[in-house]
């Protein structure tokens, strides 16, 4: 079956509980998934100090839980968890240390990106439907979200790929190959350092690209041919 890679939250936004019954629930479910975030794969040491704080998530969007519903829980780690309640201000800033993707076999339930907001390619513009089809770029402890083609593209260019992450292993080889089905430039609103253009590859994209032609096929380039054209035309007619 296959998983639900929804890279947005909102649908995924539940409230937990409290209390002396929450609590012998949520130890509950850390003993049955042995002490291990289900989204990112943290494990809890069994001596010395951990370094995050495990938590249990009640996957429905309604409700208490009750004694009854362990299967509805899901532990998490505490950056993981403030990835599923973006807007509980108790989490602050605690989203940020969870990694961009959650882990290939994450629950459909937990298998959301770091925020909802980051599922658009910032090179390209495409708006993804899946987490499958994104990866990341991180400079200077800034994350840019990609499209795997432009990812590739980059990687192409020369980018470093210890900068790339994506939901798995990256496949450095697997995502250079997809690097043609990217565009050639980049759109006018890319984030700066994810502007890089690929090599033109065909006879096509060559004529488009390298020559003067460039300026005239984008949409600017239209726009001022057709207000040119226009105002040729009213010469000519009035």
């Amino acid at each position: 079956m296959s998983r639900n890679w929804e890279p947005r939250a909102e649908k995924r936004r539940t409230r937990d509980g409290e209390g002396a019954r929450w609590d012998v629930l949520r130890d509950e479910v850390l003993e049955r998934d042995e002490f291990t975030c289900k989204r990112c794969g943290y494990e809890q040491p069994q001596r010395g100090e951990p370094e995050r704080r495990l938590e249990a998530h009640y996957t429905l969007a309604h409700g208490t839980p009750s004694l009854e519903d362990a299967e509805r829980l899901v532990t998490l780690c505490g950056p993981c968890h403030a990835t599923l309640h973006a807007d509980d201000p108790a989490y602050g800033d605690l989203r940020k240390e969870a990694p961009m993707f959650p882990q290939p076999e994450a629950p459909a339930s937990v298998a959301t990106m770091r925020s909802e907001r980051q599922h658009v390619c910032q090179r390209c513009q495409h708006v993804a439907e899946s987490a499958r089809e994104l990866a990341a770029y991180t400079e200077n402890g800034s994350p840019y979200v990609l499209c795997k083609p432009c990812a590739g593209a980059l990687l192409d260019a020369g980018y470093d790929p210890d900068a790339f992450e994506v939901a798995g292993d990256i496949d450095v080889e697997t995502l250079e190959e997809r690097a043609d089905e990217a565009p050639v430039r980049p759109v006018m609103l890319a984030s700066g350092p994810v502007r890089a253009a690929r090599p033109p590859r065909t006879a096509f994209e060559r004529v488009v690209y390298d020559t003067p032609l460039r300026y005239l096929l984008n949409p600017i380039g239209f726009t001022l041919l057709f207000i040119v054209l226009g105002v040729a035309a009213s010469f000519y007619l009035f």
